[in-house]
């Protein structure tokens, strides 16, 4: 039985501030209301299940006629009494929320959890707008008479805090290995407790910035939240990941790298379009339980989680079989205060000579020997000894090995510069062909913004002051050329894609993560590297000190991995290369596509405040 039916749906009445000051109940919505065009400005009608109340000037509670003491809404325009009680649960709604896409990225197996964890702050956000035109309406009250489709519930203040909360929860528990990283990784150790909290404060900035666009989009364009929320989620998300301190460590599409089927969907249009299907389906499950056409929405869920699965189980299908040839990823796990100690460089490139002797000698033989960044902890190729030993090894075995070291040389102003930088030692080659880092971490490797303000470059705070590399570099081996991106720059698609449209058919992930331990920060990072093989259908190589070590096939199947913290050397065949992508063609077409989708919206609500 609908609302219209009278008997089967009890719908709370909102009050309405009578002619003199006092409150006064609203006319029931089923009657001839007076007014009905009218609505106070915080005062809008919430879901069937909330009911509103306000006070008087003697903070009494008031009530509608034969209603009796119901549930606070999640949201109130009123700051004192129970509108604190409503802002307070629509707060908590945002934390548990942030709490679950918080989860979904330890290294456990949650990332399930991400198919819902937006759905509390849908919640909280749509009640603290009011109605939207998906929700149903109440006959014979303002929004059937043709009146905006939401009420200013809370200013965007509260909209912004709304997602603040929400941010600050996330941030905290899924950057919270910073608090574990190792003393050797901070000049100032005890700064890791303040620098997580700070972290998740600034982060949280742009989950304010989400709400606070989407909830006023969804006002002033009249456009339902269902839109607006991942058009503007998904435009914030290109935004954080951009410009000096781009940082798209937690896009919500990352926490799909467990499922090879629903991985697939990174081949169209990169980890953005997971993140869109992401929130898509989390829309799809709130409007299940909350919308006008619940059935509708319940069923466009379960089609949203289906036909991906199957197509992605029919792509993995006809995938290419893994016939490439064999490459040694060798993970001598060296701990952070011997390799920067400057005193025991001998002995770690004794360690890395073994340990490729060992993978020499194994059938079949490795093709190519990877190992990985800042491997010596030295300038390895301009340290006579270490070259002279590594060229004698290659020349013996016949097998070139790349490393990753730090490097030197005169930069474009004439004054000398060191790089982060990787290497091919050939044999019959005297020459190393040499990559420097493009995209180096902010205040780790460099500091941000010091060719603005020259005076940050006095700042110290133990970053390693690289210079930044200027293009990829080609490296030619039996599996045809491949490119490396070193540790920070795997979590940049656009780098890759870059490289693969240059002409790589394989990818080389060199990384030093034993600052992280043994806990999230390694999971997460491995795992966006997995996205760079889907996103082109290439392999992909990951060779780190201490782990994770990881051969991925062009699908983001992992087919071989070490234990991490242990000595070792993973050997394993590179898989086929696959048909070139719809991202590798077009590029972050879906992140253009919300961009231009933000444009409009923001263009119709101008229009709206032109008309009004």
């Amino acid at each position: 039985m609908g609302p219209a039916d009278g008997e089967g749906l009890r719908l709370p009445q909102p009050l309405r501030l009578g002619r003199g000051g006092a409150h006064e109940p609203a006319a029931h919505p089923q009657g001839h209301a007076r007014d009905a065009g009218e609505r106070h400005p915080d005062h809008g009608f919430l879901p069937q299940s909330v009911q509103a109340f306000d006070r008087g000037p003697d903070r009494s509670l008031r009530r509608g006629p034969a209603q009796g003491r119901e549930a606070h809404g999640p949201c109130r325009g009123d700051p004192a009494g129970d509108g604190a009680d409503g802002r307070d649960l629509a707060v908590g709604l945002a934390l548990a929320s942030g709490a679950l896409l918080g989860s979904a990225f330890l290294p456990a197996p949650l990332g399930f959890v991400a198919w819902f964890a937006f759905v509390p702050l849908l919640v909280a956000l749509d009640a603290c707008l009011g109605r939207d035109s998906s929700s149903p309406r109440l006959p014979g009250s303002a929004q059937a008479a043709g009146a905006p489709a939401r009420t200013a519930r809370v200013g965007a203040g509260g909209l912004f805090a709304l997602g603040y909360a929400f941010g600050f929860a996330f941030y905290l528990i899924g950057i919270h290995w910073i608090a574990l990283l190792s003393d050797v990784a901070i000049t100032v150790p005890w700064l890791k407790y303040p620098a997580w909290v700070v972290a998740a404060l600034y982060l949280a900035l742009f989950s304010g910035l989400t709400t606070l666009a989407a909830g006023e989009l969804a006002r002033r364009a009249r456009a339902p939240l269902a839109l607006t929320f991942p058009i503007v989620l998904l435009t914030v998300e290109e935004l954080r990941g951009s410009g000096e301190l781009g940082f798209p460590w937690f896009q919500p599409g990352y926490t799909q790298h467990a499922y090879p089927r629903f991985l697939q969907i990174a081949s169209l249009g990169s980890v953005t379009l997971v993140t869109l299907w992401v929130v898509l389906v989390n829309v799809l499950i709130w409007r299940a339980f909350a919308g006008r056409a619940r059935l509708r929405a319940a069923v466009g869920a379960a089609l949203a989680l289906l036909l991906p699965w199957f197509w992605g189980g029919r792509v993995l299908q006809a995938a290419p079989h893994t016939t490439g040839p064999v490459v040694a990823l060798v993970q001598a796990n060296v701990a952070g205060e011997i390799k920067w100690s400057g005193k025991h460089q001998a002995a770690i490139l004794d360690t890395f000579l073994a340990l490729s002797g060992r993978a020499a000698r194994g059938t079949p033989r490795p093709a190519l020997i990877i190992w990985p960044e800042t491997a010596t902890g030295g300038y390895l190729t301009k340290q006579p000894e270490q070259a002279i030993a590594v060229a004698r090894f290659v020349a013996r075995d016949s097998i070139p090995v790349f490393s990753g070291f730090a490097d030197y040389g005169i930069g474009p102003d004439g004054r000398l510069v060191a790089y982060n930088a990787a290497g091919m030692f050939t044999p019959g080659d005297a020459r190393v062909a040499t990559y420097a880092k493009r995209h180096l971490v902010p205040f780790g490797e460099r500091m941000p913004f010091e060719w603005l303000i020259p005076a940050l470059g006095k700042l110290e705070l133990g970053q390693a002051e690289w210079s930044q590399g200027r293009e990829a570099v080609l490296f030619p081996s039996e599996a045809g050329p491949f490119t490396t991106l070193i540790c920070f720059e795997s979590i940049f698609p656009a780098l890759a894609r870059a490289d693969v449209r240059k002409g790589a058919r394989w990818l080389v992930n060199i990384t030093n993560d034993e600052w992280f331990g043994n806990g999230a920060a390694l999971q997460q990072h491995a795992a966006m590297a997995v996205f760079r093989a889907v996103e082109h259908h290439v392999p992909l190589a990951r060779c780190a000190n201490t782990g994770l070590t990881v051969l991925v096939d062009s699908y983001g199947r992992v087919t071989g991995r070490l234990p991490v913290f242990t000595p070792a050397v993973l050997a394993g065949r590179l898989a086929d290369p696959g048909p070139r992508t719809l991202y590798t063609l077009l590029g972050d077409w879906p992140g253009l596509l919300c961009v231009g989708g933000l444009v409009l919206l923001a263009l119709r609500a101008a229009r709206s405040k032109a008309d009004s």
